[in-house]
């Protein structure tokens, strides 16, 4: 064989792409999913980071929480957690909304808060798995939409009511009781992970969507400093936390027959029952 006649014909190549293509497209799944497993341990440490500044806080204040939603300055002279995106990294700075928001404002809103000085990664803020921050929410894409902060407490532990609860020391079985979910923030607001994650337990109804970042599953940590990865079992569950408005998803509110699995796992598990168990 003459030089000019060695290499590979147009078949050879068209085989061996063909072999590449197929090999890609089995190795592709099992890599997106050790993709979001990694994320997924990444997110657990910064869950177990934040509820130990959460613990970390109680303990410097003789047991006594902070508040648990997103608030520009104190209430009822209690500090919130964290706040809204702020113009600087104080209480009391001005709030920023619409499309001037940029992630410098978010860093401050984070840094404004009562954990901060017990947990100054501002990247701990947020789940690796959380695209909103690239690509926004179902209400936009702009600047405003591009929410940093993934994690919320839940609104029983807003901590500031005359009626909340105040001491961390009062909670039973702190291992099975939430501190920190991953949330998705869908509202009429936008700008930030507002409040609180709002839920009803023992009612067997959804409200505030959580997290599908780790392959249809969520982080969460404990009041014991622990966090764990739920994964979700329920399509329902799927379908509501991917969109609520899917004409598929039941509507908010709305009692599951059968009985959700994952939303027995919430009512277990929700450190506060605002609703008898049956």
């Amino acid at each position: 064989m003459t030089a000019k006649n060695k290499g590979f014909t147009l078949i050879e190549l068209l085989v061996v792409i063909a072999i590449i293509a197929v090999l890609m497209a089995i190795l592709m799944p099992a890599l997106n999913i050790a993709r979001e497993q990694a994320r997924g341990i990444t997110c657990m440490a910064d869950q177990r980071n934040l509820a130990l500044a959460y613990r970390m806080y109680a303990d410097s204040n003789g047991g006594i929480i902070c508040g648990g939603f997103a608030s520009t300055g104190l209430v009822h002279g209690i500090p919130p957690w964290v706040a809204p995106p702020l113009s600087k990294a104080v209480l009391g700075s001005t709030q920023v909304t619409g499309a001037a928001i940029t992630l410098q404002h978010r860093f401050n809103g984070i840094m404004a808060g009562a954990l901060y000085p017990y947990n100054k990664d501002v990247k701990s803020y947020h789940c690796p798995g959380d695209n909103r921050l690239q690509r926004g929410t179902s209400l936009g894409s702009g600047a405003e939409y591009r929410i940093y902060r993934s994690y919320s407490l839940s609104d029983y532990m807003q901590g500031t009511r005359s009626n909340d609860e105040k001491n961390l020391d009062s909670f039973k079985s702190p291992s099975l009781k939430m501190l920190f979910v991953e949330e998705i923030y869908d509202g009429a607001a936008g700008h930030y992970n507002h409040d609180g994650w709002s839920y009803s337990p023992w009612s067997q109804t959804m409200w505030d969507p959580l997290g599908l970042f780790h392959n249809d599953a969520c982080t969460f940590s404990f009041m014991d400093g622990h966090a764990e990865r739920k994964k979700w079992e329920d399509k329902r569950t799927i379908i509501y936390f991917r969109n609520r408005l899917d004409p598929q998803a039941i509507p908010k509110g709305q009692v599951h027959n059968p009985p959700n699995p994952d939303l027995t796992w919430l009512d277990e598990h929700y450190p506060g029952l605002t609703r008898q168990k049956p």
